[in-house]
């Protein structure tokens, strides 16, 4: 028999919740990159790797603002698991 815990949790929390969950299927998929779950910010050639697209491409896509990224100045940086989110869904959520 299942047992039901009821609890509640913050906006932030759930979707935190969903993002480990979503990283934790996708590094169970053979043939997915690895997400790692200590969040740091990747370059556009970092991210390019990490997804398999060139530098021109992912400057294409931000441009017209469908891939999830964030500013530093005049940098452009990614979040690994906005980016695994964006595969997935195909949602954008950035910061500039």
């Amino acid at each position: 028999m299942a047992k039901t815990v009821k609890t509640s949790y913050t906006d932030s929390e759930f979707r935190q919740l969903i993002r480990d969950e979503v990283q934790n299927v996708l590094n169970s998929m053979p043939g997915m990159p690895k997400i790692e779950t200590n969040e740091g910010y990747l370059s556009v050639s970092e991210a390019g790797e990490l997804i398999k697209l060139k530098p021109g491409t992912i400057y294409n896509l931000v441009n017209q603002n469908k891939i999830p990224y964030h500013k530093s100045g005049k940098r452009v940086l990614f979040k690994r698991s906005e980016l695994a989110a964006w595969l997935i869904t195909g949602e954008v959520h950035s910061s500039e």
